[in-house]
């Protein structure tokens, strides 16, 4: 069996645009761009693996806000297609709220992953290069600091909720 997101040809083409207008100014060639952005759309193949991984994503409410260069449509749809991945039995998108101020989160992205051997490691993402970080002290004090983030989002039902009516604003 094989899960299939509906309307998975329209979708690409919802997180084609956006992924080409997060690179819009940056120093690349369009044949970079391009490969920039199949590798992040291919990356989301793996949600739609007959057993995929728990994803679970803590944004910040702001960003749900955040235009992309006024293009209010793009921004309907890339929200809109937030909220159907967020209702994936495999994907979990919790929110902070927006008039909670600081958090730990406010200091970059990172992934913290556990491989199937049972190690862990994190992807930390910078305006630079990311850094691949696996030493055991460095991981924990990345899952430390998840566990403070992810305590301030809302649950998952307030988070979705707050989600579509994100995408509403939009129209």
């Amino acid at each position: 069996m094989s899960v299939t997101m509906p309307g998975s040809a329209s979708l690409c083409s919802v997180f084609e645009a956006y992924a080409r207008a997060t690179l819009a100014g940056e120093a690349l060639t369009s044949g970079e761009v391009d490969d920039v952005v199949a590798s992040r759309i291919d990356r989301q193949a793996i949600l739609r693996r007959e057993r995929p991984p728990l994803l679970i994503a803590v944004i910040n409410e702001l960003v749900l806000y955040q235009s992309a260069y006024g293009n209010r449509g793009l921004m309907r749809e890339q929200i809109n297609r937030l909220a159907e991945c967020a209702e994936m039995p495999s994907v979990q998108v919790l929110i902070v709220p927006r008039d909670l101020g600081m958090y730990p989160g406010l200091g970059g992205g990172f992934i913290v992953a556990e491989l199937p051997g049972g190690e862990h490691v994190a992807h930390v993402d910078s305006q630079g290069p990311a850094q691949i970080v696996n030493d055991a002290a460095s991981v924990a004090t990345l899952n430390r600091r998840w566990e403070r983030i992810r305590s301030e989002a809302l649950s998952r039902p307030q988070s979705l909720d707050l989600i579509r009516k994100a995408a509403g604003s939009w129209t």
